[in-house]
């Protein structure tokens, strides 16, 4: 039963997403208890962890709250749990949820049973709509994985084309240089391995400003989601991407001082 809580913030209120919660049987959803144990009792609410940790609540802690209707209560956490996203921050009795929320209806039940319980519901009930998880939850997981796989190799294929396109031009640009440096004593090594350098230091202050972006980017709208810092989703794919830039890079910077350097006839000043 989705209803709302409110919270003091410093001496503001501010509303929170909550669910009314009954169980019969074997529980069904699964929310990650991290602590406690998820029986509501009329007295009782479950946080969720962000909340709980920016709060210091902890299991036992009496709280104060306002309902969807204004009224005050003081409830008994009884449990912390970690699946909150899409869910609510905070679990309520559904039978408090009913008594002070105008709009207390039940919005889902949820059930478990064999894999013709969803048609015989539909048969039974043909106005309510089944779901099945094991049906459509994988499908449209795979779906939105598969836009943002898509999204990504674009974006990286454009950088690409960025990258080598701006190493050609600089380096093809600074022939005249080259060639004085060449008249001047300079050996094609030495310039393979000063241009090498410069490559180098461009790639890593590149990836030093864009980790610094990115890493704000992502950890404010971490912090907004759940209340912690994280620079990045996962390390693995993260520093995969990191190198796969950087060597990016130094081939994109690589490749055009040799055509360059390798010709035997440099153009004349």
């Amino acid at each position: 039963m989705p209803t709302q809580v409110i919270l003091d913030e410093g001496g503001k209120p501010k509303h929170h997403p909550a669910q009314g919660l009954r169980s019969a049987g074997r529980a069904v959803v699964d929310l990650d208890v991290v602590s406690g144990r998820l029986d509501l009792r009329d007295d009782a609410v479950a946080v969720s962890r962000p909340i709980a940790e920016q709060r210091g609540w902890k299991v036992g802690d009496r709280i104060p709250l306002w309902l969807a209707d204004g009224t005050r209560k003081e409830l008994t956490v009884i449990a912390v749990y970690g699946n909150w996203r899409g869910f609510g921050e905070l679990v309520l009795p559904a039978g408090l949820v009913v008594e002070h929320d105008p709009r207390g209806l039940v919005g889902a039940l949820h059930l478990t049973g064999p894999d013709t319980l969803g048609r015989t519901i539909h048969a039974d009930r043909p106005g309510l709509t089944v779901v099945s998880d094991t049906a459509s939850k994988p499908g449209d997981a795979s779906k939105q994985q598969g836009a943002w796989e898509l999204m990504v190799l674009i974006s990286l294929g454009f950088t690409a084309i960025a990258v080598v396109n701006t190493f050609a031009v600089s380096t093809g640009a600074r022939r005249r240089e080259f060639t004085g440096l060449r008249l001047a004593g300079a050996t094609g090594p030495q310039l393979h391995r000063l241009l090498a350098r410069e490559t180098v230091i461009t790639v890593a202050v590149a990836l030093m400003i864009g980790c610094l972006i990115t890493g704000i980017v992502v950890g404010a709208f971490s912090v907004g989601q759940d209340g912690r810092w994280r620079l990045f989703a996962e390390p693995l794919r993260y520093f995969g991407l990191l190198g796969g830039v950087a060597a990016l890079g130094i081939v994109a910077g690589a490749v055009p001082a040799h055509l360059v350097i390798r010709r035997r006839s440099l153009p004349g000043l």
